[in-house]
């Protein structure tokens, strides 16, 4: 059977002989009932348990609009627009209104990148900066329960109107992006994205598709509350990336929300384990790089057998996306070792080393890449192939005679 896996803005064929294939798993379709503009407007004009953007806007406000960047596949550029537009509508001056990419601990978004994401118009138009996590001026707005100090990027906090935009998808350990996220750890110090992770990392309730008991979730959530962003518009896409829902008001009535349309489509049972789990990370751009792309691992790691093998799509243009990730993989042998570590200290792109470490002990992983191929393999461990269809009947032959097959 052939298959389609999304790989950069392009697609590889994948033939998987019909004798070992167990199924191929789609997400529930949702087709668009309206155009993204309708979504759009139609959240900005009923938001929940806030004011809209016109009742919250006043001349002379200095805004600061929080985005994605892009490792992220949300359309900024169909939804900032109308932001745009209810704020200027208001009074309010585009002088007066600076974009926050909420990066993280991500490098900074590049001009050509800021043009992409934006729209070149107001790219060229607004004042842009990314969050620089570990050299840019931050301010304690609080702790948390967990005992996390929150420390918010001043040129967000010191705004009179503070909006957050993103899009509501699964994540891997902090159940859902989207609402939240944007602040923490979007938009936070180096010292407390750390710290929220060394607290929260290794809970076994720190997973995707999970929201409630989530401790990831739940700190982040108490972060974002000590920040009191005043609104939040967020969309969520179907596997076609298109807009099918759209979402504005309080941050977590929004993330809730999302996650429910997201769930409608992207939660799916499987008649069983397979020996050889072959998948993507979507395209771009979850997989601009090794790091955003690991997580389709992540994911296939449920649906593998104990010493199976995952094959995994993933252009990675922007190579493996954060040197600790590459550096505690050359540098420690095991799981155990980078644990200690964390625990000691955490850091950011440590833990994606644990993370890979940790699925190796479960399956093998067989990549098509674009990435340095030699750094694939010694480095991240990886049997590495030009072509799909090789790497695919390389695990197969690795697996035995009579191994199955889940796509």
């Amino acid at each position: 059977m052939k298959v389609d896996l999304p790989y950069g803005k392009d697609t590889l064929e994948a033939d998987i002989p019909d004798a070992t294939l167990v199924d191929v798993v789609y997400p529930n379709m949702l087709e668009p009932e309206h155009s993204p503009e309708e979504y759009v407007r139609h959240a900005l004009s009923y938001p929940m348990d806030t004011q809209s953007l016109a009742q919250l806007a006043e001349p002379g406000m200095s805004v600061a609009v929080a985005v994605d960047d892009n490792t992220r596949p949300c359309p900024t550029g169909e939804m900032l627009p109308h932001v745009i537009a209810e704020l200027t509508g208001q009074g309010v001056s585009t002088d007066d209104i600076t974009i926050i990419f909420a990066t993280g601990t991500h490098r900074p978004v590049k001009h050509g990148e800021a043009e992409e994401l934006l729209g070149a118009d107001l790219a060229n138009e607004l004042t842009y900066l990314s969050n620089r996590c570990k050299k840019d001026s931050f301010s304690l707005v609080g702790t948390t329960s967990r005992d996390t100090d929150v420390h918010v990027n001043d040129a967000f906090l010191e705004a009179d109107l503070q909006i957050l935009l993103g899009d509501v998808e699964i994540h891997y350990f902090a159940g859902y992006g989207g609402g939240r996220k944007s602040i923490l750890p979007g938009m936070c110090s180096y010292q407390t994205i750390q710290d929220n992770y060394t607290t929260n990392f290794f809970d076994v309730n720190a997973r995707p598709g999970k929201l409630d008991g989530n401790p990831m979730y739940e700190n982040m959530t108490e972060a974002a509350r000590l920040t009191q962003p005043d609104f939040c518009l967020n969309v969520v896409q179907n596997a076609r990336h298109q807009l099918v829902g759209a979402y504005a008001g309080d941050f977590d009535l929004v993330l809730r929300k999302g996650a429910a349309l997201v769930d409608r489509m992207f939660k799916v049972e499987v008649p069983g384990k397979a020996d050889v789990v072959v998948t993507a990370a979507d395209g771009a751009p979850h997989d601009v790089n090794l790091y955003q792309a690991y997580k389709a691992i992540h994911l296939a790691l449920n649906v593998v057998k104990p010493g199976g093998a995952i094959v995994l799509a993933a252009r990675c243009s922007d190579g493996h996306g954060s040197q600790p990730y590459h550096d505690w993989m050359k540098r420690y042998d095991t799981k155990e070792e980078m644990q200690q570590e964390l625990i000691q200290e955490f850091v950011p792109g440590g833990h994606k080393a644990y993370y890979h470490v940790k699925a190796l002990e479960k399956a093998d992983f067989y990549i098509v890449s674009d990435m340095d191929h030699e750094m694939l393999r010694d480095v991240f461990r990886m049997q590495v192939y030009d072509d799909i269809n090789e790497a695919i009947e390389q695990a197969l032959a690795d697996q035995g005679s009579d191994a199955s097959v889940l796509a």
